[in-house]
């Protein structure tokens, strides 16, 4: 009963178990879902990178491949260091910024752009909170002791 008085109060530590949630299960979703399909197909990229540049009117089309690579990058690799804790806010302010271009190519085209919402809202908050104390990071990174 104690403990949850303690919940209700807010005096828990359960702050790095959410943390962890968040981080492991958008990550997981967004690899299996997301960023696996183009990070295996290289001849998606120059269409990737398209929903990047088609908003500089032609300037940078020639860097179509290096966007979608990196929209390919950031939903794959940057989710599984993500989810597994390990370079855990560059990681996810690469997620970040690409969600946000994702929803802005969603609102200005076809699609809904609430599920890029969604992650890039999860992906900012781990960026400013950082991946908690159960993280690779923590362990290894960490300036003071746990």
């Amino acid at each position: 009963m104690k403990k949850l008085i303690e919940f209700c109060r807010g005096k828990c530590d359960c702050t790095n178990c959410g943390l962890l949630i968040l981080r492991i299960l958008p990550s997981y979703f967004l690899f299996a879902n997301h960023g696996w399909g183009k990070i295996i197909n290289p001849e998606k990229w120059v269409k990737l990178g398209n929903a990047f540049s088609k908003y500089f009117g032609g300037i940078l089309d020639f860097a179509n491949p290096v966007f979608g690579f990196t929209a390919a990058f950031s939903e794959s690799i940057c989710a599984v260091l993500v989810l597994v804790g390990l370079f855990t806010r560059p990681a996810a302010t690469f997620v970040a910024a690409t969600m946000f271009v994702a929803a802005f190519h969603h609102i200005t085209t076809t699609g809904s752009p609430e599920s890029a919402f969604v992650y890039f809202s999860i992906f900012a908050t781990i960026v400013a909170t950082g991946p908690g104390k159960y993280s690779i990071d923590q362990m290894f990174f960490s300036k003071h002791e746990v």
